[in-house]
């Protein structure tokens, strides 16, 4: 049945549409005898053509973004080359070890997936999904995940911070929790000991227009950051900074927004991450009519510390903001996700400007020239765009200035990163392997080192550790058995398709070499978190319990696995609590595996043989006055503060009322006393009769701690958390 069923297949996708009647040649016969008057970059007889090639093929995707900038200049030579012997080399042997020979190899990478897509298409028409409304590109590039809220065993970094002469005044003070030793993590929230520095994004409904001198009514998103010097408990000074940047080097027309998402403190300098999302400009192309696409661009602006910050410059990349680190060695790695315009509007490998990433400081940008173009061992996508992870060196070790070092781009790559001091793991899902690169980073430099294959897909960055000279991965692996055919689903005969799912743990060493799995554990089930710690793994999955393996990676040839403890729930995030101690934040859930609220659960894994629960905390509708009670920490990590030198747990809630539905937004406080989680107190929605507005971080300074939105600080007293002051940053 099956081989007729290939047969008939075969039947109905082999039609191919005459030589003499293809786009090209029609384009060439109209060319001859039409008049050559050009508009919007396009001949008439190009016009009729594209209007012919599109009766026989379906028209591409819409590209996700664009480039911004305004002036362009080629990162090499204008030329596209072919390599050795006129023979174009497109895949190197291993993912992303070598860089592109010319833009040529890159626009033909992007050209036969570009292909494949019309292929699809044709192949989509004809077994009649294309006018269901099914394409096989219903994942769009660019997206990029929310931030992993699960967490490994990390460390507390410094902050680089030059204190001088005051060091010894400064109390003590919490920090971003960093995955990794000596490598900084960015947040919206830091601090140096006497400033609290938060960006967000503001609104502004009532302001002043000083073109009109007159105040308007009208809503505008403003790029902000809040500074409140404190001492004991007490706001002393504030400022507010409007974060937007210059943006005259940036060709955007129409509307556009000025985000920020992430900041550091860092070498007495405050580096603030964001992005600009706009217009791009119309383009004209064959079969598709006019392109007017998203144009998308991440920026790094630095300025002086203190309450009255100064900018130094601004940085922009290609691209949607991905992530952030901050090397031992004072450098910074940026990274962005950047999407290239519709394959059709690029019309030919010279037009770089339209499909290879650029970068600069200010109003002095590049694209990359070709040898920075990483290309992957292959790309088999179907698709009219193509997607990157572009990466810069940015060092930061000058005080009040910094340099732009080195940058790469990774062709056809929208995956997960993962970053250690000296290394960052690139890895890429495709038809059910990830293909991992190991780039080595030192002084901005930044240099592909080595790659592999790992069976499954990586949930997100807390999923890989580097630990001696071996790198650990968890993965979730899912089969689909389609036993759809072309009769069966005629006749109703078909078995059911179905998903295998299974977990692993794959221990390679630095040449990206596998030389230890596991797998076979939580079937049915995939992975919600994973913590890293020395020889030990512990991974999450859930299905409808919470099953926490404690896999033991002494061995890395044979990695084995000790104990398997099962509760209702799942942790989103895990962290070392003490020795022996592990803490787990996230989704409380019933017998039926139903959602119900948050949990605090604490494990003892000081014997990984048998790991028991020591501490248990639920918020739900049966602990609580609300119907039901959601938290921003389930999938954002950084919200939670946790400090066990201070014996602290802190996260905010939203609570909503059973009968009104009305949200209650509280930051509550845990400790953790003889195997129980005790409530300490909470900073609740309303102060002095304003509403506080999802306060979405914590931190403490000596003796007092922060309750933090963009809207107001709350400071209390750490042992009784009475409010001791406030301040409003409202316009």
């Amino acid at each position: 049945m099956k081989e007729n069923d290939e047969k008939l297949r075969e039947m109905l996708t082999s039609e191919e549409v005459p030589e003499q009647l293809s786009p090209e040649n029609m384009k060439k016969m109209l060319d001859e005898k039409a008049p050559k008057k050009k508009r919007s970059g396009i001949s008439v007889a190009g016009r009729i053509a594209a209007g012919a090639a599109a009766c026989a093929v379906v028209a591409g995707s819409y590209a996700g973004t664009a480039h911004l900038m305004k002036e362009r200049k080629n990162g090499g030579s204008t030329s596209v080359s072919t390599s050795d012997g006129g023979d174009k080399t497109v895949y190197s042997e291993a993912s992303y070890m070598k860089g592109a020979k010319s833009y040529e190899d890159v626009y033909e990478l992007m050209a036969a997936s570009a292909k494949k897509y019309e292929r699809q298409q044709k192949k989509d028409r004809r077994k009649g999904l294309v006018e269901s409304g099914f394409t096989n590109e219903t994942i769009m590039d660019g997206a990029i995940a929310e931030e992993a809220v699960e967490e490994a065993d990390g460390y507390n970094g410094e902050l680089g911070l030059t204190t001088g002469s005051n060091a010894e005044e400064t109390p003590e003070y919490s920090e971003t929790y960093d995955q990794e030793e000596g490598v900084r993590e960015a947040d919206i929230v830091k601090t140096d000991g006497r400033n609290i520095y938060y960006v967000w994004n503001g609104a502004e409904n009532y302001h002043y227009d000083d073109d009109k001198q007159v105040y308007v009514n009208q809503y505008r998103s403003v790029p902000t950051l809040d500074i409140a010097s404190v001492k004991d408990g007490e706001f002393t000074d504030t400022k507010k900074l409007d974060l937007t940047p210059d943006l005259s080097a940036l060709d955007i027309e129409g509307n556009y927004t000025v985000q920020v998402y992430d900041m550091y403190i860092y070498n007495d300098m405050i580096e603030v991450i964001g992005g600009v999302g706009g217009n791009a400009p119309y383009y004209y192309y064959e079969g598709g009519g006019y392109y007017y696409g998203n144009c998308n661009n991440t920026f790094v602006s630095l300025y002086t510390t203190g309450s009255d910050p100064e900018l130094i410059g601004t940085y922009f990349q290609d691209g949607f903001y991905n992530d952030v680190r901050v090397a031992p060695d004072g450098c910074m790695y940026l990274i962005s996700n950047y999407t290239t315009e519709n394959f059709a509007s690029i019309e030919d490998e010279d037009n770089i400007e339209r499909y290879i990433p650029c970068c600069g400081v200010d109003d002095e940008v590049e694209c990359l020239p070709p040898e920075d173009v990483l290309l992957p061992r292959k790309y088999s996508e179907a698709r009219t765009s193509m997607s990157y992870t572009v990466i810069s060196g940015i060092d930061l070790s000058e005080q009040g200035g910094f340099t732009v070092v080195d940058s790469k781009a990774l062709a056809g790559f929208a995956g997960t990163i993962y970053s250690s001091a000296d290394n960052i793991y690139a890895a890429a899902y495709s038809d059910g392997d990830s293909d991992i690169t190991r780039i080595a980073v030192s002084g901005g430099t930044i240099e592909p080192a080595a790659s592999g294959t790992v069976e499954g897909s990586v949930l997100n960055q807390f999923s890989m550790s580097e630990y001696g000279d071996y790198f650990r991965v968890a993965t979730s692996i899912n089969k689909y058995h389609d036993n759809s055919t072309i009769i069966g689903g005629f006749f109703g005969t078909d078995e059911p398709s179905y998903t295998e799912r299974d977990n692993a743990v794959t221990v390679l060493d630095m040449d990206m070499n596998t030389v230890g799995m596991i797998k076979d554990f939580g079937i049915s089930e995939s992975i919600k978190s994973v913590s890293f710690s020395g020889d030990m793994a512990y991974v999450v999955t859930y299905r409808q319990t919470d099953p926490l393996f404690a896999i033991d990676l002494s061995d890395p040839t044979e990695p084995t696995i000790l104990d398997e403890f099962k509760i209702n729930g799942f942790s989103t995030y895990m962290q070392k609590w003490d020795d022996g101690l592990l803490l787990g934040f996230g989704i409380d859930a019933n017998d039926d595996g139903i959602q119900t609220g948050v949990k605090l659960v604490m494990f003892d894994n000081s014997d990984p043989n048998n790991l028991r629960e020591v501490g248990f905390c639920a918020l739900n509708e049966n602990t609580t006055d609300y119907g039901y009670i959601t938290s921003t920490a389930a999938y954002q990590r950084k919200a939670l503060l946790i400090a066990p030198e201070k014996n602290l747990i802190g996260f905010p809630i939203q609570g909503y009322a059973r009968d009104t539905y009305e949200t209650t937004y509280k930051y509550v406080f845990y400790s953790y006393e003889d195997g129980e989680f005790v409530f300490c107190g909470e900073i609740t929605d309303k102060i002095d009769g304003e509403r506080l507005t999802c306060a979405d971080r914590a931190l403490y300074i000596g003796d007092y701690v922060y309750v933090l939105s963009g809207e107001k600080f709350i400071s209390a007293d750490i042992d009784t958390m009475t409010v001791k002051d406030t301040v409003s940053f409202m316009y």
